[in-house]
């Protein structure tokens, strides 16, 4: 399963701290890539497009215009874990699910939304946690993966 970022923040000294779908928060010296692709050298002269780094669509990795990303696997594997939230709010949750589900099934956004109907779009949004889906779009979801839906209530010790 490949990580994947839910939102990011540029920080000072060009880093960058990634918050992934687990809960897991993650620093990302930039720095270090300055001399390996000059490309990057860009952000010591131009502070703003450091600072207008966003989370690319599905949470693969982090861009800043369409010459400048970054893959979400690099920031992962090369980063510093810094913080572990051990609470992620429901719809991040589901996002993680859906998208994990979606891999597994080895589909594309675009084929799902074939499938079931369902506006790409929309399943772009749940998959980034921004969406609030009904039962019966879940449903049509599960059932266009080829999985069943189960829904579970959890005494809280």
């Amino acid at each position: 399963m490949s990580h994947r970022i839910q939102s990011v923040t540029a920080k000072e000294k060009f880093i960058i701290e990634a918050t992934f779908f687990g809960g897991e928060k993650v620093q990302y010296d930039m720095k270090q890539l300055f001399s390996v692709f000059p490309q990057f050298q860009l952000f010591q002269t131009e502070k703003n497009l450091f600072e207008d780094v966003s989370v690319d669509a599905g949470g693969y990795g982090i861009s800043w215009n369409e010459e400048l990303d970054l893959d979400a696997e690099t920031i992962w594997e090369d980063g510093i874990l810094i913080e572990v939230q051990q609470k992620s709010d429901l719809n991040h949750l589901l996002a993680y699910h859906l998208s994990a589900a979606r891999e597994k099934a080895q589909m594309t956004q675009k084929e799902l939304s074939e499938k079931t109907g369902i506006y790409q779009a929309d399943i772009s949004k749940i998959e980034r946690g921004i969406g609030n889906p009904s039962l019966s779009t879940l449903k049509r979801l599960a059932e266009g993966l080829g999985m069943v839906l189960t829904i579970d209530f959890i005494v809280k010790d």
